[in-house]
């Protein structure tokens, strides 16, 4: 597929994605409290104690913080977004708002930093997938921003169910083919060039940053509520104007 094919069809597929959440966009936490939403992503207790070995961490060329996140728009307000890619709350809240996330990148208003953290590879029967989609969401982060938006909500569209072995990278690239990603990208993610970063993210943010669960949102470093989530982003965003 050439460069220019591509791009077409990267477009038509965000047109599609946006028409879908249209219709499908409910008002998040009237039939799931918050507390369900943390299920799918909670952190028990030894979850670290059987780590694999260290793995050398590569430095992303996308844009990141300095606390393993990539960062995506330049907006005055600072959205933090922790998420597991393999945890069905993550996958909620992704319907629920990325079409919101979209337009707040687009108009300029808010700055989101994604954490791609792998608190869930113990429920891929030993394929570390959390670990293996995380590290190909920092590759497709190299390719550019949209690139990177682009395939996580493929990637949430597309989610295996826990305790399965999830997804191969086979089939991890064949998402990221339907988004336009390209040849670079799937070598970035055969070597899983950033899956050490990912476990230092992952570390970092449960034990330096306080996270608990996923998806977790802080706007402006504060925790949020995520049934709230789109009214705090808005008022952070009028307190700027």
């Amino acid at each position: 597929m050439g460069k220019s094919e591509r791009g077409r069809a990267a477009e038509a597929w965000r047109r599609q994605q946006a028409a879908e959440a249209r219709r499908r966009k409910t008002v998040f936490g009237v039939a799931i409290g918050a507390a369900v939403l943390l299920i799918g992503g909670l952190l028990a207790v030894g979850i670290w104690l059987n780590r694999e070995p260290e793995r050398e961490i590569n430095e992303p060329s996308a844009a990141t913080t300095g606390d393993y996140a990539v960062r995506v728009g330049d907006g005055p307000v600072v959205v933090d977004l922790y998420v597991d890619y393999l945890c069905p709350a993550c996958k909620q809240f992704e319907a629920t708002y990325a079409e919101d996330l979209q337009g707040w990148v687009d108009d300029g208003s808010v700055t989101v930093n994604y954490h791609p953290i792998a608190i869930l590879d113990r429920l891929s029967e030993g394929t570390e997938y959390s670990t293996r989609a995380a590290s190909a969401a920092v590759c497709a982060a190299d390719v550019g921003e949209q690139e990177f938006l682009d395939f996580t909500v493929a990637m949430y569209e597309g989610q295996p169910a826990e305790n399965t072995p999830g997804l191969s990278d086979e089939e991890i690239k064949a998402v990221g083919s339907g988004v336009g990603l390209g040849a670079d990208w799937e070598a970035c993610v055969d070597e899983e060039s950033y899956a050490g970063w990912v476990g230092e993210g992952t570390e970092h943010a449960t034990s330096d940053q306080g996270v608990q669960g996923t998806p977790t949102a802080r706007v402006d470093g504060e925790d949020v509520e995520l049934a709230a989530f789109a009214d705090e982003v808005e008022a952070a965003i009028a307190a700027e104007s």
